[in-house]
């Protein structure tokens, strides 16, 4: 194996542990363990993102933009407690229209007619839960709805790359929607909420990417045939 390829998977395995300690953190009520592991999420996948792409290009850009967007969502929200919901929900929203961007041109590649019958399901839970939640939201709402919109947007163009964007973006909107209802539904009582937030966010991302990563015409590892040319076309 390549060593920029062992230290790819280095990486995708130091997630894994990261990912588990906040989980299991969130379990166990350990609050410093969960505070000091969750910023690590984004910082690993940019270095897993980085590892396997060859080139800098339009979508790895918008990538980037959004793991860092995605890095001041779990990370500065802790540093500011007093908005910890506004900043966390401006920083994800930042990364839905980045990857909802790097997922654009994917989905006029590949549109069909399954895939644009999703927008009916995604656009039923995005508009129920923000109905639900508006009266909770207070002045956040204008956050709120923007976050919905781009949500299933995201979620709907992530259809259009494979099946592992696929499921990271549906995984996305089901973590973001039990989220939405931890903060602004105190009513709802759903067992083991935060956990599962936690679970579908960080398998989602990592899907997202994952399936981004292998959307890519060449990765670092990938040699070329002797005295062939590669020719890399990216709208």
């Amino acid at each position: 194996m390549p060593p920029i390829r062992s230290v790819h998977v280095a990486l995708w395995a130091a997630y894994a542990l990261a990912a588990m300690v906040n989980i299991g953190a969130v379990m166990a009520d350990a609050e410093m363990a969960r505070r000091l592991s969750q910023p690590l999420f984004a910082p690993l996948l940019l270095a897993v993102l980085l590892t396997a792409a060859p080139h800098r290009s339009r979508t790895t850009t918008l990538l980037i933009g959004g793991l860092l967007c995605a890095w001041a969502g779990d990370s500065l929200g802790q540093l500011l407690p007093q908005s910890a919901q506004l900043v966390t929900a401006a920083g994800f929203l930042g990364a839905l229209i980045f990857y909802a961007a790097a997922l654009a041109p994917l989905w006029a590649r590949t549109r069909d007619a399954m895939r644009i019958a999703l927008a009916i399901p995604y656009g039923a839970v995005v508009i129920g839960l923000f109905v639900a939640c508006a009266d909770g939201a207070g002045p956040l709402l204008v956050v709120v709805a923007a976050y919905a919109v781009a949500l299933a947007v995201m979620a709907f163009l992530s259809a259009g790359g494979n099946g592992l964007t696929w499921s990271g973006g549906t995984l996305f909107l089901l973590s973001s929607s039990l989220l939405a209802m931890d903060w602004f539904l105190p009513g709802a009582s759903i067992a083991f909420s935060t956990e599962l937030v936690m679970l579908t966010y960080t398998v989602g991302h990592a899907l997202l990417i994952a399936g981004m990563i292998r959307l890519m015409p060449r990765r670092r590892w990938t040699a070329c045939a002797p005295g062939a040319a590669l020719v890399i076309v990216e709208s």
